[in-house]
């Protein structure tokens, strides 16, 4: 090989060495620029990413938040309905309690009261009503009870009467003193008697056994007495004092 051939081959070898070198620096430069333009784009999505990190963990705080409130609520609701089938049951309770009650004392009340709440107590237990409709109903025929007891009241009704020859329907005017006490006198003014509240339930005493408990002599003071009192029921602008016997009827209250 000549000296000249060495000179060409050595310059194309630094030419192409050169070349290589120009194309490295150009494909360096190119991914330098694609790794700035990366590196902005990555750069961006890590931002977004944060973000929607911190977004995700806002909506899992509240949505943690929210679950412990409905929790809360959901055990608040619950003792609720605890507590309200817990008194549903005490309200069933003292309903079958006022129930024995009623059928323990209703004897003891005078008729028309004891009728009353006959019909009340029949259409309590054939109608479907609620705890709370049924308490309302027993308080309507306690405070028709109340009611009765604080007035002198008159019932004209069809009474059966012992006479002679048996017993005898007879219409007479009842005059109830509250609900222990009370008379009745015959249309015609004949017979009389008097109604208490006894150890075993309301009874009627007629004519002479009446007039044997009041401690009358006479049956004309008690008679002028009681019609008296009619009349003034029937006219109470002309009410008056009048004395009018009575009778009460020893009770042990411990066997009521």
């Amino acid at each position: 090989m000549t000296a000249l051939s060495s000179n060409a081959f050595a310059n194309q070898t630094d030419y192409e060495l050169m070349q290589q070198w120009l194309d490295l620096e150009s494909q360096k430069g190119k991914l330098e620029l694609s790794w700035q333009t990366n590196q902005q784009s990555l750069q961006n999505q890590i931002k977004l990413l944060k973000e929607e990190k911190a977004a995700l963990r806002a909506l899992l705080n509240r949505a943690k938040d929210a679950r412990s409130e409905v929790d809360e609520k959901r055990f608040e609701l619950t003792q609720q309905q605890q507590q309200l089938e817990e008194n549903q049951r005490l309200v069933e309770v003292e309903l079958k309690g006022l129930m024995q009650f009623i059928n323990r004392i209703s004897p003891l009340l005078p008729p028309p009261i004891q009728a009353q709440w006959e019909d009340a107590l029949t259409t309590i237990n054939s109608s479907p009503y609620s705890n709370s409709e049924q308490l309302e109903k027993l308080l309507s025929i306690f405070k028709s009870a109340t009611e009765f007891n604080q007035r002198v009241a008159m019932n004209n009704t069809n009474m059966t009467i012992p006479t002679a020859g048996g017993e005898t329907q007879m219409l007479v005017s009842q005059i109830y003193l509250g609900l222990s006490q009370a008379w009745y006198v015959s249309q015609d003014g004949k017979h009389f008697g008097i109604g208490r509240v006894e150890q075993h339930g309301w009874q009627w005493h007629h004519t002479e056994q009446a007039q044997q408990l009041l401690g009358l002599s006479s049956q004309e003071d008690l008679l002028q007495s009681l019609a008296q009192i009619k009349s003034i029921l029937n006219k109470p602008t002309t009410a008056a004092f009048v004395n009018a016997p009575i009778a009460i009827a020893p009770i042990e209250k411990d066997l009521l």
